[in-house]
C-alpha cells in the first residue's frame, strides 16, 4: 500500500501548532548545566547526545530543566527555506504537476526583502532582480516571470528570518468587511500584503493557465498546428510553436478561468505525436495565499532570554538542552503555569557553611542507600539559597536534615537549616507536568546577567 501526507496537511498541523501557541501555556525552558559526559567527575563536554522520543529520554530533559519562559502569540510563524536571489543562479518555474516543487528555488527573497515565485523560467541564470510590486506576474528583462508575494516586515525579519529560512504569512482578507477595516487594524506592510492577496483572488485568472509543458514535440509538422484545451474551465487558448518539424513550444494567448482539470490535444500541421501538458495556477490565483503556495510547513519559535528574567533566568552558567514544554502545573497545584518565567529547580538552604560552594560543582550527602547527589545550577548571594538539579548521572537521592553536605570542588560543608521545609526550597513549576513536544541538545551556551540569547527553534511538519 502506497500513501502520501499531502502539503495541506502539513500546513494545517504548522498552523494548528501557531494557534496551540496563542492559545495554551507553552514553554521555552533551557536546561542542563552539566557537560556532556557520562559521569559525574567527567567535566569535559563531549558531542552532544542525539534525543530521542523515549519515556527515559524526556524524563531525564525533564529533570534538567532549570528556567521556562513562556512563549506569545506573536512568538510563532510559519517559515519556509530560504533562496536569497543571487545573479546568475537559475530558479525552478512553479509547477502544479511537480511533486517535489517544495524542496527546490521556484521562489526568492531579494535585497529589499521582497517575496517572489517564479512563473516562468527561460532556463538560465537570472540576471535581473525583480523589484515590482505588481498584481499580476510580470517579465523582467532576462526573460523570467516573477509574481509578487508580500514583503517581510521588519518586525518579522528580527524575530524569524535566518540565513536558512524565512517568514511567511497569510493575511485572512475575508475577515475584514472593507480595506478602511483592514488598514485601521494592520500594519502598513500587512494592509500592502492584504491588498495584494485581495487584488491577486480578484484578478479573474484564478486558476487559470499559467504555461504550457511539451512533453513530445512529434514528427512531420510542415506547419503550426491547431492546440486545443478541455476540461474543467473556460477561455484558455494557446499558439504552438515549431521548429523545423516539431512542436517546441505553446504559447499561452488566453490563460482562462477556473481550471481543476486541463486537457491539451495538438492536432493538425501536417504531422502526429506532439503532445503537451497545462500547468494551472493555484484555485484563487497566485499570490492569495503565501503559506500554502510556498509550502509553510515549517513553524519558527523564537523568544529572547533577557537577563534574569525578575531571577527566574538562571545567570552565571550555561545550559544545553532547550525544550518546549506545553501547559506545566505551577509546583504541588494542578493549576496551568501562566507566568512570563519560572525557576524549575528547587533549592537547598543552610543554616552556616564552611566555606562557599560553587556553580557546576557536585554536592554530595550520605553514602550507600542514604546517598543524594547534585549539580549546582546557581547560588543566590542574596538568600544564599544553592539551587541544584539532578539526572541520572547523580541519581535522585533526597537531601534531608541532619546531614552535611560537602562541594567536591570547593570542598565546602554545609549544614542543612533544621526544618525541611526551611531546608528544602520548592521550584515554582512542576516539570513533571505538561506534555514535552520539543527537545534539542546543542552545545553549551554560557548566560550572564548583561547578555540576551535569541533563542530560534526550526519545526518541520
Amino acid at each position: 500500500m502506497t500513501a502520501i501526507v499531502t502539503s495541506k496537511f502539513r500546513t494545517l498541523n504548522a498552523e494548528n501548532f501557531k494557534e496551540d501557541i496563542a492559545s495554551a501555556s507553552v514553554f521555552v525552558a533551557i536546561g542542563k548545566s552539566d557537560a556532556w559526559s557520562n559521569s559525574t567527575s567527567d567535566t569535559t563536554d563531549t558531542t552532544p547526545f542525539t534525543p530521542y522520543d523515549t519515556i527515559d529520554s524526556l524524563v531525564e530533559a525533564r529533570e534538567n530543566i532549570f528556567a521556562l519562559k513562556k512563549l506569545a502569540a506573536g512568538d510563532v510563524s510559519h517559515v519556509i527555506p530560504r533562496h536569497t536571489w543571487t545573479t546568475g543562479t537559475s530558479y525552478v518555474a512553479w509547477d502544479s504537476n511537480d511533486p517535489d516543487i517544495f524542496d527546490k528555488a521556484f521562489y526568492v527573497i531579494t535585497s529589499e526583502f521582497k517575496v517572489y515565485k517564479c512563473i516562468y523560467t527561460p532556463g538560465t541564470g537570472s540576471t535581473q532582480e525583480p523589484t515590482q510590486t505588481l498584481t499580476a506576474p510580470t517579465a523582467e528583462s532576462d526573460l523570467y516571470i516573477w509574481k509578487y508575494m508580500y514583503t517581510v516586515a521588519v518586525a518579522d525579519a528580527e524575530k524569524f528570518l535566518t540565513t536558512s529560512y524565512m517568514p511567511v504569512k497569510t493575511i485572512n482578507v475575508e475577515s475584514f468587511n472593507n480595506d478602511a477595516a483592514a488598514e485601521t487594524a494592520l500594519s502598513e506592510g500587512d494592509y500592502a500584503q492584504y491588498l495584494n492577496q485581495k487584488a491577486s483572488r480578484d484578478s479573474g485568472t484564478a486558476a487559470g493557465i499559467e504555461r504550457f509543458e511539451v512533453t513530445a514535440g512529434g514528427t512531420g509538422y510542415s506547419s503550426n498546428p491547431t492546440v486545443i484545451v478541455t476540461g474543467a474551465g473556460t477561455g484558455a487558448t494557446a499558439n504552438a510553436v515549431r521548429t523545423g518539424t516539431v512542436v517546441t513550444g505553446l504559447t499561452v494567448t488566453a490563460k482562462g478561468t477556473d481550471y481543476s482539470t486541463a486537457h491539451v490535444v495538438i492536432t493538425g500541421g501536417g504531422g502526429s505525436d506532439a503532445t503537451a501538458r497545462a500547468v494551472i495556477s493555484p484555485e484563487n490565483g497566485h499570490g492569495t495565499d503565501p503559506v500554502k503556495e510556498l509550502g509553510g510547513f515549517f513553524s519558527a519559535v523564537n523568544t529572547l532570554l533577557d537577563g534574569t528574567g525578575g531571577g527566574d533566568l538562571t545567570v552565571g552558567n550555561d545550559f544545553r538542552q532547550i525544550t518546549l514544554v506545553k501547559n506545566p502545573f505551577n509546583f504541588g497545584t494542578s493549576t496551568v503555569s501562566t507566568a512570563t518565567t519560572l525557576k524549575a529547580t528547587g533549592a537547598l538552604s543552610f543554616q552556616s557553611t564552611t566555606s562557599a560552594f560553587q556553580v557546576d560543582e557536585l554536592i554530595t550527602q550520605g553514602t550507600g542507600a542514604n546517598l543524594a547527589q547534585a549539580f549546582i545550577v546557581e547560588i543566590d548571594a542574596g538568600t544564599g539559597y544553592v539551587y541544584y538539579n539532578q539526572n541520572s548521572k547523580t541519581g535522585y537521592g533526597n537531601f534531608v536534615t541532619g546531614t552535611a553536605v560537602a562541594g567536591a570542588t570547593s570542598g565546602a560543608q554545609g549544614t542543612p537549616k533544621s526544618s525541611s521545609s526551611q531546608f528544602l526550597i520548592n521550584p515554582e513549576v512542576d516539570i513533571h507536568s505538561g506534555d514535552i513536544i520539543f527537545l534539542e541538545n546543542r552545545n553549551p551556551i554560557d548566560r550572564t546577567a548583561s547578555q540576551i540569547e535569541d533563542i530560534k527553534i526550526i519545526i518541520e511538519f
